[in-house]
């Protein structure tokens, strides 16, 4: 394995917006948009846009999500693998057969059951819904709140999310998806294919 497809691998679906790769020495270098899980298909189980609110003349809709995990930026725990040496907390093995698809963070094992791959162990995570306002002069303002961030611990078919800012997030994953439960709404995000 070359050393970008490793850094590719051991970053992929640790960043659902946009990912780099560090090197022991702490050079970064890019490895272009990563996006895995940035797909919020369902709030509440509602289809997107969804749970529009009227207040004052203003009409609040949730249009998109995503849940972003971004690897630790320094490490002293060295793994040497084909790739190069790397944090041994982005080091994965797969089972020998599997499938790895980079860019959607998914590899399909000899069995056909297809796994979510959060490139890294350990790292910081953030839960954020892109907010429709759409004003009653005709305008309409979008923004994404950030409603959880914190740590995380994954691994295969578990995700572990502690908070440290905002609402508490039980999370559970089924094939190439994440349900994120937050304060009574449940929310369902799916792993999409991005080009990069």
């Amino acid at each position: 394995m070359n050393r970008p497809l490793a850094c590719l691998l051991a970053a992929s679906a640790a960043a659902l917006a946009a990912g780099a790769c560090e090197s022991p020495t702490g050079v970064t270098s890019s490895v272009g948009r990563i996006v895995a899980l940035d797909s919020l298909r369902t709030a509440d189980g509602a289809g997107l846009p969804c749970c529009a609110v009227d207040t004052a003349g203003v009409r609040a809709s949730i249009v998109g999500g995503t849940l972003t995990f971004r690897k630790r930026a320094t490490y002293t725990d060295t793994a040497f693998t084909p790739g190069g040496p790397m944090d041994s907390a982005c080091v994965t093995g797969v089972p020998s057969g599997s499938s790895i698809d980079p860019s959607r963070g998914l590899v399909t094992l000899p069995d056909g059951t297809v796994e979510i791959v959060i490139g890294c162990h350990v790292g910081t995570y953030s839960l954020a819904l892109a907010q429709r306002l759409d004003l009653g002069n005709g305008s309409a303002d979008t923004t994404d709140i950030v409603i959880s961030s914190g740590t995380y611990a994954w691994r295969w078919d578990t995700l572990s999310l502690a908070v440290t800012s905002g609402r508490p997030v039980a999370a559970t994953m089924s094939a190439d998806t994440v349900i994120a439960r937050v304060a009574g709404h449940v929310y369902k995000l799916q792993s999409v294919s991005v080009g990069y």
